[in-house]
């Protein structure tokens, strides 16, 4: 993938999806055995999962990108006119490297690819995988607008939490397990706060075009970052909450939690420091989580977004991926469940 196309599909945003997917299969792994249905399609069926869910995460990122340009020309705009506030968005369409009819090619590949491997799963675990492509269409279709409403931060929290960990976990389990939806709710709520700190970052321009964000529903930018706070200590207690009810191993469920809180007091000073405009030095730590390109994006000038971007991201990526770690080697699985009784009460 050369370096343009990257860039256009912002495949830095990939850990989002892929970091919440080793959840899922980390909790799956000791499921075939446990089952003892141990079989090579358990591994095929996970290459071809975590491809579905890249082609699915990047051809979003597009149409978010191509919705919003579209929009703009539709609204009589010009291509030169079109200035949004974080210049990074949609720069390839803008400045015509890509063209609209070359975006509306590479979207319809990328999804008809997406929806070959949705049709496998079909025929491998029937028809409840439709049921969860059908929500995933629903809620990727009411993104674009749903930010009207104040709730595009909640769907992309859905997306990315629950929805993508829970089907992940019975495309390759045929089960479903309360405790992976717990840990699914928390971090759907983790990811949310990377879309809730863009939206803070962005809070004048949506202000300015008629966006109902969070940030711009509570109209405050402190009380905004001090929800971020509350969100992350409710994800940190479903957490905690969960290894207690369901008898696990408790001390070892506090390592997502100790490797995250110095990203997450990152995040929130950084984002007190945004709306305050403190000359901040940026300078990324390697318990910051990765942070790449951050030298060539200091010299473009976008260090002032992109670092606390980076931030909220990794915040994501590393409560995800240790709390996988973690279930590779102490997660039980369900081995008797109904969904049919299945009662959302219960779970906790």
């Amino acid at each position: 993938m050369n370096k343009n196309l990257k860039e256009l599909l912002r495949t830095y945003s990939l850990p989002m999806s892929v970091a919440p997917f080793l959840l899922a299969l980390c909790c799956s792994v000791k499921t075939p055995f446990a089952f003892g249905i141990l079989d090579s399609t358990f591994f095929i069926n996970a290459i071809l999962l975590l491809i579905g869910i890249i082609l699915i995460h990047l051809a979003g990122n597009l149409f978010d990108d191509y919705l919003d340009v579209k929009s703009a020309l539709d609204a009589g705009f010009s291509l030169n006119d079109i200035n949004f506030r974080n210049k990074k968005k949609a720069r390839l369409i803008l400045n015509k490297t890509y063209s609209i009819k070359a975006v509306e090619k590479i979207l319809i590949i990328m999804l008809i690819l997406a929806f070959i491997i949705g049709l496998y799963f079909i025929s491998q675990r029937g028809f409840t995988i439709l049921s969860y492509m059908i929500i995933a269409v629903i809620l990727c279709s009411f993104y674009p607008i749903s930010s009207r409403y104040g709730l595009s931060e909640i769907v992309i929290g859905a997306i990315f939490g629950p929805l993508l960990i829970n089907a992940s976990y019975f495309v390759l389990t045929g089960q479903f397990d309360p405790k992976v939806f717990n840990f699914s709710l928390s971090s759907g709520i983790i990811t949310s706060i990377l879309l809730i700190a863009h939206s803070l970052m962005d809070y004048e321009y949506d202000v300015e075009y008629g966006k109902n964000t969070i940030p711009v529903i509570l109209k405050n930018k402190n009380l905004t970052i001090n929800f971020i706070s509350f969100l992350i200590l409710i994800s940190y207690f479903i957490l905690a909450l969960t290894s207690y009810k369901y008898g696990m191993s408790k001390l070892i469920f506090i390592i997502p939690i100790l490797l995250t809180i110095p990203v997450a007091v990152k995040l929130v000073l950084s984002l007190y420091d945004y709306i305050e405009i403190k000359n901040v030095q940026f300078v990324p730590k390697w318990y910051y989580g990765v942070m790449e390109n951050f030298e060539e994006i200091k010299k473009a000038g976008f260090a002032y977004f992109m670092y606390r971007f980076y931030l909220a991201r990794n915040l994501g990526i590393i409560f995800n991926i240790s709390l996988a770690i973690v279930c590779l080697f102490v997660f039980v699985p369900v081995q008797d469940y109904n969904f049919i009784q299945f009662n959302f009460i219960k779970l906790f």
